[in-house]
């Protein structure tokens, strides 16, 4: 081989084939160097031979059994929602957690905590039967035997308008006593209620109010008969007649017509305030110490 003159000769390159299952010593290497060692594979079920690695593994392994010393075993049931509170006195800005509004975010263009603190003011909303615009507020009824009870002060100006205390299903099941105005325009206290769409007014329930006066609306609810109550002054009495609470059922609400399921019933009972205002004005209602 010829070199380049003054310059001791190059000394030549070879050629090292692989050895079967080692693929470090594969291609053309300098016969001056050492073939790179070639790579321990990791033991089964370990960490690779490296130091490093081992020093990572011990830290890792150390770090796991301090995290599961750390950390409760689970018991395999979700934590129980927290208790809310059986009254309400509205001395927040913004309703709790308990209360829940029907097809409407609870806004300050029909409810209000902060106009008369200690208060709940709502601002009347659609009829019965509208699916959009209802003032309904309620909390939903989780136990076979409940009671709710509210102060109500509202100020009708026709039959059109009501406030009152509502056991509430679906649009179509319903119980509610309210406030509103009679013929003759004076106050009174009267009891509606709807099974299935068919509206039933308790005329002889009707109770004229004193003017100026605030009375308090309750319901109870006890297995499969509900009733209403209300107080004007120092004594609580009852209103209208016994009524059947299984209105107020999922399986009441299912309506089945020739084999289509036209209602399903799966929302759950609610009670709570009401307020209705069909002449496209504004009624407003306070309602104090639900129970």
């Amino acid at each position: 081989m010829a070199g380049v003159p003054g310059r001791p000769p190059a000394r030549p390159v070879r050629s090292v084939r692989p050895r079967p299952g080692d693929g470090a010593r594969a291609g053309r290497v300098d016969g001056r160097r050492p073939a790179p060692r070639p790579h321990r594979p990791a033991r089964r079920g370990g960490p690779p031979r490296h130091a490093a690695s081992r020093s990572t593994a011990r830290t890792g392994a150390a770090l796991g059994r301090r995290a599961a010393a750390d950390t409760p075993a689970p018991t395999g049931r979700p934590d129980p929602p927290p208790q809310q509170p059986d009254s309400d006195d509205f001395d927040r800005p913004v309703l709790g957690p308990a209360w829940s509004t029907l097809r409407r975010p609870a806004g300050a263009d029909w409810l209000s905590l902060t106009e008369r603190p200690g208060r709940l003011r709502v601002r009347g909303g659609r009829s019965p039967q509208s699916l959009v615009g209802p003032s309904l507020v309620a909390r939903r009824m989780t136990a076979p035997r409940c009671s709710f009870t509210a102060e109500v002060e509202f100020r009708p100006r026709s039959f059109q308008q009501s406030a009152g205390v509502t056991a509430y299903y679906t649009t179509l099941n319903w119980y509610f006593l309210h406030v509103t105005a009679g013929d003759a325009g004076r106050r009174v206290l009267r009891l509606v209620s709807s099974d299935r769409g068919v509206v039933r007014f308790e005329e002889a329930a009707d109770a004229v109010l004193a003017e100026g006066a605030a009375p308090r609306l309750g319901v109870d609810v006890d297995c499969g008969e509900l009733r209403f109550r209300h107080r004007a002054d120092a004594a609580w009495r009852p209103f209208g007649p016994v009524l059947g609470a299984t209105v107020l059922s999922d399986e009441h609400a299912e309506h089945v017509e020739h084999g289509v399921i036209r209602e399903t019933g799966s929302t759950g009972a609610s009670v709570g305030p009401w307020v209705r205002d069909l002449t496209g004005g504004s009624g407003s209602v306070s309602h104090l110490f639900p129970e």
